[in-house]
């Protein structure tokens, strides 16, 4: 059995395996913060939504290791549910009698247990908590290196990759006043960024050292910031992209256009008209040249994001995320169900009491191929109940085709 973060276009039986991997990348999980505890567990719960895609995105010949709590009522009967949309999209999806539950804590130690005999264990990316099944120590380090802020902005100018100005600071040196000149030369403010964990949840836009520090009070001394100039949203658009690399190639699979609305993310937009300009691709391709050289490549090909931004001819790499990324997986969806039309990819927050409304409305609109002025492609749920203003939700993720769908 070959184990990777393998690109999801794969001929062979494959067992997808992945459960918020990347707070371990980086962190002893025994010695969290109590807020990198919180964050890391809501990583995970996020990750649940994501599993249930995989069965839709998988083969017949394929397994999928689900959270335990998808056994529980009522959710095994929505994740049923799902399976049942799946089929009805024309997607060939994973079989019932192919889904394992374990639970998220020790999930891969569960799993490590019960390997069904494929020739791919597909994972996340390498990382700390699924050592258990890769067991590969220079893959881990490896992947330490290539999804490290800190390591890209060391290394990217040297590669000749465009970046926005930065710099890194020890928690101490911030407190002793080093990084003043810095804040005082970008009056917008900075991005800070830390190593560890996913979905911005370190990654926040700080105008003072006061502010910056008080982000990392839970941390010691010699924790690394990296402190990067913001780009003037008027005239920077964000983008995204994931790059399929093998020893032979750097392709192209997938271009997204973030949306924002108040500051805040909410959704990646996906159309056929998104193009890429001849200089900016070009660019593209050396990042992922970038990762290859650093060690992250697989016959097979691994998937490998971009976050990057544009403002006409220019173009500045922000990150790089050498694992599967959030926007892969409506990507995959629009691709294996041919959807030819602008499409909307979002997480979004459903009262558990509207369960049975959402069911209804999945099943109204739920995509089938031809011109419709509105469609609805289900991904996935988490089986956990949220306390958020006195109602307890479950994470929904969707994606319309023409229009942005909220589901209240």
């Amino acid at each position: 059995m070959q184990v990777g973060s393998f690109v999801p276009e794969q001929a062979g039986s494959a067992l997808y395996a992945m459960a918020g991997d990347d707070c371990s990348l980086h962190h002893d999980l025994g010695s969290l913060t109590p807020k990198q505890q919180v964050d890391h567990y809501e990583n995970q719960v996020l990750t649940c939504a994501l599993q249930i895609a995989l069965t839709g995105l998988g083969k017949k010949v394929d397994h999928v290791a689900l959270a335990e709590a998808f056994q529980e009522a009522p959710w095994h009967a929505h994740l049923r549910h799902y399976s049942h949309m799946f089929q009805q999209m024309g997607l060939e999806s994973v079989p019932a009698s192919h889904w394992q539950y374990h639970p998220l804590d020790g999930f891969y130690e569960s799993v490590s247990q019960t390997l069904p005999t494929v020739e791919l264990l597909n994972l996340y990316m390498w990382s700390g908590s699924n050592f258990p099944l890769h067991q590969d120590q220079s893959a881990l380090d490896m992947s330490r290196n290539v999804n490290s802020k800190l390591h890209f902005a060391q290394h990217a100018p040297v590669a000749g990759l465009p970046v926005p100005h930065t710099q890194v600071y020890a928690k101490s040196a911030i407190a002793a006043g080093e990084a003043d000149h810095f804040f005082e030369a970008n009056a917008a403010g900075l991005m800070m960024k830390l190593l560890g964990l996913a979905g911005s949840r370190n990654v926040f836009k700080v105008s003072s050292t006061a502010q910056c520090l008080e982000r990392i009070e839970e941390y010691d001394d010699e924790v690394l910031v990296l402190l990067q100039r913001v780009l003037d949203a008027g005239n920077w658009q964000e983008m995204t992209v994931d790059l399929t690399i093998t020893p032979e190639r750097v392709e192209i699979s997938n271009v997204r256009q973030l949306l924002f609305a108040g500051g805040k993310w909410v959704g990646n937009y996906l159309s056929p008209e998104l193009a890429i300009m001849d200089s900016h691709r070009e660019m593209l391709y050396r990042v992922g040249e970038y990762a290859r050289h650093h060690g992250y490549v697989s016959e097979r090909g691994v998937n490998c994001g971009i976050d990057y931004f544009i403002s006409g001819d220019d173009i500045m790499i922000t990150e790089i995320n050498a694992r599967w990324t959030g926007g892969l997986f409506p990507a995959q969806y629009l691709q294996r169900l041919g959807v030819d039309q602008p499409a909307v990819a979002f997480f979004d927050m459903v009262d558990c009491q509207d369960r049975e409304a959402l069911e209804a409305f999945q099943s109204q609109h739920l995509y089938a191929h031809g011109a419709a002025d509105f469609s609805y492609i289900p991904m996935g749920f988490t089986p956990f109940e949220m306390e958020i203003e006195r109602f307890s939700t479950l994470f929904c993720v969707a994606n319309s085709g023409r229009r942005f769908c909220v589901i209240r």
